[in-house]
């Protein structure tokens, strides 16, 4: 097994662990890259957002103004497709922030004479295709690397009732569970990249 889309390697896990690399110990490499997938998918799902770069269309309902609001961060456009079919060039609108990244914002410039269009029945609702680059950034950043490295080692080691924070409780299966298998550092990233809705 490989590690997809995870924040974090696992060379790293094991050195944190300091679980033996000559001789290569590789009795629990599995256990480790499905636990990175997972703090990975964990730290996506409560952030809302993604630190690898997804391919993919999406679709949105015409605006009434000239901004199109995005439902997920943009890092990078390929096309956008009107409405009535045309695509639109990137000399007739920009990205907000447009000092910034990621995008969440795409919206058509004043001077433009492109406006967001119905399709040919006269339907609004998601007939405006942005293909793209989807995601926050396209790999993680050292806290978020930090923060899913930090819920791997605690889970890993609360499995053996090591830096169990609160009380732990050990059940008939031999299953350790703690009330806190993430640890406040972890949370505090995951606060800080939280994205607004």
């Amino acid at each position: 097994m490989t590690i997809t889309n995870g924040y974090t390697t696992l060379d790293n896990i094991k050195a944190l662990l300091r679980i033996k690399t000559t001789p290569a110990d590789t009795t629990e490499d599995a256990l480790l890259e499905r636990m990175v997938e997972d703090a990975s998918r964990l730290f996506d799902g409560e952030s809302g957002r993604t630190f690898y770069a997804r391919s993919e269309t999406r679709y949105f309902d015409v605006p009434t103004g000239r901004s199109l609001w995005l439902d997920d961060d943009l890092l990078t456009v390929t096309a956008i497709t009107n409405g009535d079919g045309t695509e639109i060039a990137d000399t007739e609108y920009f990205l907000e922030p447009r000092n910034g990244s990621p995008k969440y914002k795409i919206t058509l410039k004043q001077a433009s004479t492109v406006r967001w269009a119905t399709d040919g029945s006269g339907n609004t609702e998601g007939v405006i295709a942005v293909e793209g680059s989807w995601c926050y950034a396209s790999s993680a950043p050292a806290d978020v690397r930090g923060a899913v490295e930090s819920i791997v080692t605690t889970t890993y080691r609360s499995r053996y009732g090591q830096n169990v924070q609160g009380a732990a409780q050990v059940t008939a299966a031999g299953v350790v569970i703690t009330p806190q298998d993430i640890p406040a550092e972890a949370w505090a990233v995951i606060r800080r990249y939280r994205r607004i809705v």
